[in-house]
């Protein structure tokens, strides 16, 4: 293949993996080799930002390049054809391919997986080899990198996927060979929970503290992660596509493991959904451009909703200077539906510090930090934060001078479900990885 052709555009989402627990970013496991050895041919942006806390809002931030706050769309709405990336690729005669067990992409009736040509989720029949869990059964995410490597190999012209892994995302059960950290202790702790195991630690069922022994299954799911990641890179290097190939590593959000807030009134960080603490908002993305790149860091914040512009960019054969880097970077808590809060009523005395609203805004700062300033209800803070972990509260602020920079009007780019409800199949999926 020659560079006499638009590029071919990967997206690797690595669904709930924080920056805090990448080794590429500092932590002191070994969880992201692959990624670390990636870097040195590609750009690391080390202040990276999540649009939302959760897959379905910081999903279609990435299609479709819109802030959560202007596209709205949630569980109980779908979006509109032709608003995303892949789309346009589409038309512009790409072919589109979507691989996940994710079913709030795959079978929620969100509207997402109409907007690719292939759709690759939970199959009904696989090899035993891909069923390496018993808590979620069904194939990991080696399945789903298989058959999105399969797909490419019969693409005749160009191609754009997004591969969707959830290898991190709790119940987390890595395979031997990657759960190097967990013990017998921690994978006993996580079949004692429940799947959705936030109202146990809120309720004060358990204590906070016990959230470490899962966070040893979680760098297990992270390295295991990676593992995916290289396979599908490092097959596309062997067929020589990779040079002709656009390929952009991220996490959708992070997950929380008992970290405290920094507000009175802000809840501990369990799971994901409701924090809005950086270990939820702060992830890895990393861009690997066509013919590959010098291992530069970038320092300033940077929004993964540039994806769409970065694409069309590097498709017309105009890559952009700034790649992901923006001026102000948005992240936003989607309002409470009435489901978690009835769940959060039954568990908690008090449920006002889990359905308050939230909004965040980042800048750039002086030296290789961001600044962030935040609020929670009716409380504000602005902090610096240099890098995963090193959170720095500066002073309390007016929470309006945050949401002020939320006040675009919304997209024409979601309908309600009108009562339509997700497949069996999906609501199975989406209950295995705790909704539903």
């Amino acid at each position: 293949m020659g560079r006499d052709r638009s590029p071919n555009v990967l997206l690797v989402v690595l669904d709930s993996v924080r920056a805090k627990n990448c080794s590429l970013y500092g932590a002191a496991r070994t969880t992201t080799p692959f990624l670390e050895s990636l870097a040195e041919e590609a750009v690391t942006y080390a202040q990276a930002r999540a649009p939302s806390n959760w897959s379905l809002p910081s999903h279609v931030s990435v299609f479709t390049g819109l802030e959560a706050h202007e596209h709205r769309l949630t569980v109980h709405d779908r979006l509109r054809p032709g608003n995303t990336v892949f789309e346009s690729l589409a038309e512009d005669g790409y072919e589109t391919g979507l691989f996940t067990e994710n079913g709030f992409l795959n079978g929620h009736d969100s509207g997402i997986e109409e907007c690719f040509g292939t759709v690759g989720g939970v199959p009904e029949e696989y090899d035993d080899a891909y069923d390496t869990a018993s808590l979620n059964p069904g194939p990991d995410g080696f399945y789903y990198a298989d058959r999105l490597l399969d797909w490419t190999a019969e693409r005749d012209g160009a191609w754009a996927a997004c591969l969707n892994l959830m290898d991190a995302h709790r119940p987390f059960e890595p395979r031997a060979a990657y759960d190097e950290w967990g013990d017998e202790r921690a994978r006993d702790l996580q079949a004692d929970l429940d799947v959705r195991w936030e109202w146990e630690f809120y309720g004060s069922t358990h204590p906070y503290w016990r959230l470490g022994g899962l966070e040893s299954l979680y760098d297990g799911g992270i390295r295991q992660a990676d593992a995916v990641a290289e396979r599908v890179v490092e097959t596309l290097r062997r067929r020589g596509e990779l040079d002709d190939t656009l390929v952009v590593v991220c996490g959708d959000h992070g997950d929380g493991f008992g970290e405290p807030g920094h507000l009175s009134n802000e809840p501990h960080a369990v799971s994901h959904i409701i924090p809005m603490h950086e270990e939820l908002l702060h992830v890895p993305l990393l861009v690997r451009p066509p013919g590959g790149a010098d291992g530069e860091v970038c320092h300033r914040p940077a929004a993964l909703t540039r994806f769409p512009s970065v694409v069309a960019a590097h498709v017309a054969g105009e890559p952009p200077e700034a790649g992901f880097a923006a001026e102000r970077v948005l992240s936003l808590k989607q309002p409470v539906t009435a489901d978690l809060r009835d769940r959060f009523e039954d568990a908690c005395e008090d449920v006002t510090p889990f359905t308050a609203a939230s909004h965040a805004v980042y800048t750039n700062e002086t030296g290789r930090g961001v600044r962030k300033r935040y609020h929670w209800g009716d409380e504000g803070l602005e902090a610096s934060v240099s890098g995963p972990g090193d959170f720095a509260p500066r002073r309390e602020i007016d929470p309006a001078t945050v949401t002020d920079a939320f006040e675009d009007s919304e997209a024409d780019v979601r309908e309600p479900m009108g009562g339509r409800q997700a497949t069996e199949q999906a609501k199975e999926q989406l209950a295995a990885l705790g909704y539903y």
